[in-house]
């Protein structure tokens, strides 16, 4: 399961005898929803999907349908299927218009297919019905980042980092801000906050990246150590201590670790960029 996919699993209650509706069930249709419940939680998609459509087949017009759909969505998104999760989405809002959880989670599925635009649109909607949901702000927060929106994504990312303070994506997405603003010491400081709470090869390459920019080698060339005994197979963690080395007069050192860097799969781009800007 890729990160995104466990980001955009949120706690599924498709008890359905939860429901206000539950007495106007049929004993088929809990059966089949109950099914589909155990099999998303054993993460049987495919098994999951055909007991919630068959349960939608069996009680067309019954309001609870709003759940199961959504959660029909939320099955097909892990299927890589994100056109047809929008619109069990959309007919499950036809039902529960105020859904924060439905909004959101088609917003996620609108950000998979590059539709910012109405991934922007659901966000917006769900955190107008419900201002305090860490996941609608930690998604828009970034979004508003990647479309080069740096207040609206720094006030996202800070009220979130204090909704949820354990949110990695939080600290990370606000260094990031702080780098677009310049603020590389504050980038510092958040990243390594990122990296407590959930170190990554991509954490580590940031931070270094952003004490290099601040002429911090030493602390860069620790940075690196720790990362590469860490994830070894990373090779863009070898470019930036071939860089380092170029810093450093030592092209020797710098040619090593780029063969290396390019052995384990690093970006040839991000080579050229990094290894190219000693000669300007």
């Amino acid at each position: 399961m890729t990160l995104l996919k466990l980001l955009l699993f949120l706690p599924i209650c498709l008890s359905v005898y939860n429901m206000s509706y539950a007495q106007a069930y049929t004993y088929s249709y809990i059966e089949r929803a109950d099914s589909a419940d155990r099999y998303i939680r054993q993460e049987r998609w495919e098994d999951a999907e055909r007991n919630l459509k068959a349960a939608l087949r069996l009680e067309p017009g019954n309001p609870g349908n709003a759940l199961l759909l959504s959660n029909l969505g939320f099955v097909q998104t892990q299927l890589d299927r994100p056109e047809e999760a929008i619109e069990s989405y959309t007919v499950s809002l036809s039902i529960a218009p105020r859904s924060a959880v439905v909004l959101s989670n088609r917003g996620m599925a609108y950000m998979q297919l590059g539709q910012n635009k109405e991934a922007l649109a659901d966000l917006d909607s769900s955190l107008a019905i419900d201002s305090m949901r860490p996941m609608p702000l930690r998604w828009r927060g970034l979004l508003r980042l990647e479309t080069g929106d740096v207040s609206g994504a720094r006030h996202d990312l800070t009220r979130l980092s204090t909704i949820d303070p354990k949110d990695p994506l939080a600290f990370e997405g606000l260094a990031r801000c702080d780098i677009a603003e310049g603020s590389l010491q504050k980038a510092i400081t958040h990243i390594e906050q990122a990296i407590t709470l959930a170190p990554s090869p991509e954490r580590y390459f940031l931070k270094a990246s952003a004490e290099m920019d601040t002429a911090l080698l030493p602390e860069a060339a620790e940075t690196l150590r720790t990362a590469i005994k860490e994830y070894p197979r990373y090779g863009n963690l070898y470019l930036l201590r071939a860089r380092l080395h170029q810093l450093n007069y030592r092209p020797t050192d710098a040619e090593i670790d780029r063969k290396t860097a390019m052995a384990n799969g690093a970006d040839p781009d991000m080579a050229t960029q990094l290894l190219e800007r000693k000669k300007q």
